[in-house]
């Protein structure tokens, strides 16, 4: 038991080294107690948010008790300090168990999905049988101190041992869209004034979401000031984004061990994500920007490059499967290898002289260019022909996948059409 134990411990950490841990229970003193998961008996365990999150993974603990364990797992609001409604659509899986887990972990990776989760809101993963066939043991909590529910005919909540698990997010920091942006295609122009104009002449209301970004200058008064303040945001004169260059440590790119950036792509339209090489969101995200890139080229778009840079931050992090390797499993790497460039930023000052002195932040836990450009863990940014940023989209909320339901809002498409609309600038 000491040896599963140190097992659980060793393989606990290596989870969460690369994510944020919204909920951990801790590992569970054993696990053949617990909750019975039948037919006829369910489970949940409440727990609660600081921040506004995408989710990303989420672990319990569980034993088989019959040959098979066909499960249905679910993230769903809370109705009175009982299990309600899903979050999400998106926000159930049917997950079948291994009869030949020792550990006892189970883990499900959302990094796909679309699901969101409130700043200070409860919400309950819950954990139901999809089968009369399965029986299992959800594996109690270490300490008696957790929000639970119970269902055998009806739901129960109480205060004590709970299903063992772990909650998994990145959070969001910034609101996804830019103040003004009212019909939500990341930018800021003439369209969203006369979207507002039509609100204030009350031809065509906007919806409660909108209304957040009209307010542009915060007075909970949608009215011709919002329309000034949007109209100087529209006009006001753009410069170049400072200029920068980064090695190539990508092999399977053409750019491989050369040093480009912003000023090498001078005269095209460039896109740079900026992310933070490992396990998780970051991968996936930078797979379907590989996957547009591809998109582009098929169609006769070779005018558009496209690269991704590591924050110096995550210098240390594995860059396995950030760039694909032979061993590679994750969907994006399917259809062959990843082509895009991928650096490395640095806090060595190189890129923050002649032009760019004084912009950077000294020994700060950013790098030089993420000081130059004032970036955001996933921020995906768009320049003209001239170096003037077109578009910055911050990937961690505006999920770009197309393959999942509901196309995250149509994300690849509304970003795709922003390159292509770049390239008319």
């Amino acid at each position: 038991m000491k040896r599963l134990y140190l097992i659980l411990i060793l393989f606990g950490l290596s989870l969460n080294q690369d994510r944020s841990v919204i909920f951990n229970t801790g590992l569970p003193n054993s696990l053949s107690k617990g909750y019975t998961i039948s037919s006829e008996q369910s489970a949940a365990i409440r727990f609660s948010t600081t921040n506004d999150y995408v989710l990303e993974a989420l672990g319990f603990y569980m034993s088989l008790v019959s040959e098979q364990g066909n499960l249905k797992i679910s993230i769903k609001e809370d109705n009175n300090d009982i299990p309600g409604n899903l979050v999400s659509e998106l926000a159930t899986w049917d997950y079948s168990l291994q009869a030949n887990n020792e550990l006892g972990y189970n883990l499900i990776m959302t990094t796909n999905l679309c699901i969101y989760l409130d700043k200070e809101t409860f919400y309950w993963l819950t954990i139901e049988s999809a089968d009369d066939n399965t029986e299992a043991i959800w594996s109690y909590t270490p300490s008696d101190t957790f929000t639970y529910a119970y269902y055998d005919n009806t739901w129960t909540s109480d205060i004590g041992y709970a299903g063992a698990s772990v909650i998994f997010g990145e959070q969001i920091i910034n609101q996804p869209y830019d103040s003004g942006d009212v019909n939500f295609d990341f930018l800021v122009n003439v369209i969203d004034v006369v979207t507002i104009v039509s609100h204030i002449m009350e031809t065509d209301i906007l919806d409660n979401e909108a209304l957040i970004y009209a307010d542009t200058n915060n007075d909970n008064i949608i009215n011709v000031v919002d329309l000034v303040t949007m109209i100087s945001i529209i006009v006001q004169e753009k410069n170049s984004n400072p200029a920068f260059t980064l090695q190539d440590i990508n092999p399977a790119s053409e750019y491989y061990n050369q040093n480009i950036g912003s000023s090498y792509f001078n005269g095209q339209v460039s896109c740079y994500y900026f992310g933070k090489q490992g396990w998780g969101t970051c991968k996936a995200r930078f797979g379907v920007i590989n996957n547009l890139y591809n998109d582009l080229i098929a169609s006769g778009i070779t005018d558009v490059e496209m690269m991704g840079i590591n924050g110096f931050q995550y210098i240390n992090d594995s860059i396995d499967c950030m760039i694909c390797n032979d061993e590679c499993t994750s969907s994006t790497c399917n259809s062959g290898p990843r082509i895009l460039p991928w650096a490395q930023d640095y806090d060595d000052g190189i890129n923050c002289s002649n032009d760019n002195i004084g912009l950077c932040q000294e020994n700060d836990e950013a790098g030089d260019l993420w000081d130059l450009w004032d970036i955001t863990l996933r921020d995906f940014i768009i320049l003209d022909k001239n170096g003037i940023e077109f578009a910055r989209i911050n990937l961690t909320y505006n999920n770009p996948d197309p393959t999942e339901l509901g196309e995250c809002s149509g994300n690849y498409q509304k970003i795709k059409d922003l390159i292509l609309a770049a390239r008319n600038r």
